[in-house]
């Protein structure tokens, strides 16, 4: 049997961009007078250190304090030799399950030992990797230790601008979903579950190098097509029938997704309405994807494209967010939504994810479009392709 790949050696990125994440997160808890932050989101420990596990799910947390120690990482036993030889991380200390087992008391002393007591102490909140009840033990815990500070999405808000080593995972995905979205069309047609598409983008997907995806995709078909989250229960496909997809690929964690609409039989003049209305928005939306324009005025083009169109009743209150890296159970990499009034501003390097969808509960027909893109120095380069026209299978 070959050795155990030595710890540090099967970093995502290289060692010294690590490090120079590290480093920019130090400079930012000194400028906003922290002495350290828990980090809780299994994102934040990959995209700073290249850990990699789904361990989160328990008590899993890295104290980083804003001077140049080491990082301390606090996990269960399993996850140690991955997050040796995944990660930058070289002090890390279990706690160990039991009945009456509290991991937030083995962080504590971790922080005493730190010379902590009395400090600043930022929290990530926004995760699912620090549950409403890790939270209140947490809490418990430091009471009268430190004080608790919201980190504000801070280590989120420096992933939103990715490097070039992070769009090369991007556009590794990207070719992975094109390839996907082909297969998955070619098997749409009468007889078939709608849970055989599903199967037919992970094969694609798997055995292309890509990861399982951190959320169920959506191939809701029949009168589900208007839903805007998947459901259990396969359902086989009908000689005239519809098919809402959308679903993320993932490449070293690294996110893009997808949204089309497959019909079988021949097309209603209403839902080629809706197809045109759609496609038409989304190419305005995409077409301000410029440096300088705010998430809100992207929205506000999703609006006016669809109540000009006659489905104001029928638009969501959002219309994409940001992608990248994320773990289960969600693609979407989130804030920022994009949403009337958000200010958040395009910058070269923000990989956003826009669907266009219109489930009409009137008629119970759906209609989705949507893409991954990036944005550039100027015009926004369109990472996952759609096709030129509505898929109509007959």
């Amino acid at each position: 049997m070959a050795p155990l790949p030595a710890p540090g050696s099967m970093l995502p990125f290289s060692r010294e961009e690590h490090l120079a994440r590290q480093q920019r997160l130090r400079r930012t808890l000194k400028e906003r007078g922290l002495d350290a932050m828990l980090v809780f989101a299994q994102e934040s420990h990959f995209w700073l250190t290249g850990y990699d596990t789904g361990g989160f799910v328990f008590f899993q947390c890295a104290v980083v304090t804003a001077d140049d120690r080491p990082i301390v990482l606090l996990t269960r036993r399993p996850d140690l030799i991955q997050a040796r030889q995944t990660s930058t991380i070289e002090d890390i200390r279990i706690w160990w399950d039991a009945e009456n087992a509290n991991p937030a008391r083995d962080l504590k002393g971790i922080l005493e030992e730190l010379g902590l007591a009395g400090g600043r102490i930022a929290v990530e909140l926004n995760t699912h990797g620090l549950t409403g009840w890790n939270l209140w033990r947490l809490q418990k815990t430091l009471d009268g230790f430190c004080t608790l500070e919201n980190d504000d999405h801070m280590i989120r808000r420096m992933r939103l601008v990715k490097s070039p080593a992070e769009i090369a995972y991007v556009r590794k995905a990207a070719e992975l979903l094109d390839r996907s979205l082909e297969v998955v069309i070619a098997t749409a047609k009468p007889g078939v579950m709608d849970a055989s598409l599903n199967a037919a983008y992970l094969k694609v997907v798997l055995e292309g190098g890509g990861d399982m995806p951190p959320n169920a995709p959506l191939f809701n078909s029949g009168p589900r097509a208007v839903y805007g989250r998947g459901v259990s229960l396969p359902r086989v496909l009908e000689p005239v029938d519809q098919v809402l997809v959308e679903y993320p690929v993932a490449y070293r964690r690294y996110n893009v997704k997808t949204e089309w609409t497959i019909l079988l039989g021949k097309a209603s003049d209403q839902q080629r309405h809706m197809y045109d209305a759609a496609r038409d928005t989304l190419r305005r939306m995409t077409e301000i994807a410029r440096p300088g324009t705010t998430l809100g005025e992207i929205f506000d083009v999703h609006a006016d494209g669809l109540d000009r169109a006659g489905f104001r009743a029928h638009r969501y209150g959002a219309t994409g967010y940001s992608v990248g890296c994320t773990f289960a159970p969600t693609s979407m990499d989130v804030p920022p939504m994009i949403y009337s009034g958000n200010p958040t501003v395009c910058e070269p390097g923000m990989t956003l994810f826009y669907h266009v969808m219109i489930g009409d509960s009137d008629t119970g027909y759906a209609m989705g479009v949507g893409h991954t893109l990036l944005v550039t120095d100027s015009a926004p380069e369109v990472l996952t392709g759609l096709p030129d026209a509505l898929t109509v299978i007959i």
